[in-house]
């Protein structure tokens, strides 16, 4: 086997782990900028990931006086809270995860917390159902 493609079949996957980690290290660049953007009016900023099917995709999530925001990179959308219809808190046995699962108008937004955080959102946005009036706590 010649020296070069010895070369070549070594330099491909330390390639990709270079790719792979820089890629990683800009994303949470880009989430410390979004926290960063919304620490001003945030009543609490977390990292959550939003279940798309079966896609987990990572978000800033963050409470304000009126709006629930979840941003990445790629997606930039919002809630506002007037137009919830149920907010709901459930726990995933043995992950150390919860699951904040969002209704507006028929619609289902679920987003994956760890439990900690959960704890503080649930302080802020107290869970409630149609009909009940949903309030965000004072601080």
């Amino acid at each position: 086997m010649p020296i070069l493609t010895l070369l070549i079949i070594l330099a491909v996957p330390v390639l990709a782990a270079l790719v792979w980690g820089f890629v990683r290290a800009r994303s949470r660049d880009t989430f410390a900028e979004l926290f960063r953007i919304r620490k001003m009016t945030a009543r609490i900023t977390s990292m959550a990931e939003l279940v798309d099917g079966g896609n987990h995709i990572p978000v800033a999530l963050t409470l304000d006086r009126s709006q629930i925001f979840y941003e990445s990179s790629h997606l930039q959308a919002r809630l506002d809270i007037a137009r919830l219809d149920e907010v709901e808190y459930d726990s995933e046995q043995g992950t150390g995860k919860s699951l904040l699962r969002l209704r507006s108008h028929g619609r289902s937004i679920e987003f994956v917390l760890d439990s900690f955080a959960a704890a503080q959102w649930a302080a802020l946005l107290p869970s409630h159902r149609f009909g009940e009036p949903g309030l965000v706590a004072a601080v």
